[in-house]
């Protein structure tokens, strides 16, 4: 077994899918940077299962980066968590096949309840795509595992575009390094910046 070949595959596979998601980048990101940026309430992301692991991360570095966000998991909306969920909120919603039953049921239940609805998966015209207000594609066709099918580079994909999205929505708030020190005090990045 040549273990470094193997992993060489696997990051060349993940690296060649974020430089077809960096290509793709077009006005739906555009219409997304400016949802985010234009609501009034929080931003809420959506997911389950690794999405969903992707999700509440996304949530945390959104959070960090000046935009208010929390992560729901989709099962739980349908017992009571809907509750947090208003008009002036904004909803991005993760499922790589975008088939996932619970993902689209919650999406429909926001767009019945006049939420803005962001939708994220590897399939442009999948159930999710087509019940989201902007629909944003993470540009997978393969995962990078040796079976194809673990969540490798779709999460990736996920990951990747919730850093581009936080990241220029804060850039476009005008969110600086004073701003994110004030959110993070504590441990070396704390340390980091309190000398500055």
């Amino acid at each position: 077994m040549d273990y470094i070949k193997s992993g060489q595959i696997v990051l060349e596979k993940e690296i060649q899918s974020l430089l077809k998601l960096k290509s793709s980048l077009d006005n739906s990101f555009i219409q997304s940077c400016k949802l985010i940026n234009q609501t009034s309430g929080k931003t809420i992301f959506v997911g389950l299962g690794k999405s969903g692991h992707i999700a509440e991360k996304c949530a945390a570095t959104f959070s960090s980066l000046g935009i208010p966000s929390f992560y729901v998991h989709a099962n739980e909306a349908f017992h009571g968590d809907f509750g947090m969920m208003s008009g002036n909120d904004l909803i991005i919603a993760f499922s790589f096949s975008g088939k996932t039953p619970e993902i689209v049921n919650v999406v429909k239940y926001c767009r019945q309840n006049n939420i803005t609805v962001i939708g994220i998966s590897g399939d442009s015209q999948s159930p999710l795509a087509n019940a989201s207000n902007v629909h944003l594609d993470i540009c997978v066709t393969e995962e990078a595992d040796h079976l194809g099918l673990a969540p490798t580079s779709s999460t990736t994909n996920m990951i990747a575009l919730g850093d581009a999205l936080a990241s220029s929505v804060s850039e476009d708030k005008g969110f600086n390094r004073s701003d994110f020190h004030g959110f993070h005090p504590g441990g070396s990045l704390g340390n980091q910046l309190e000398n500055e």
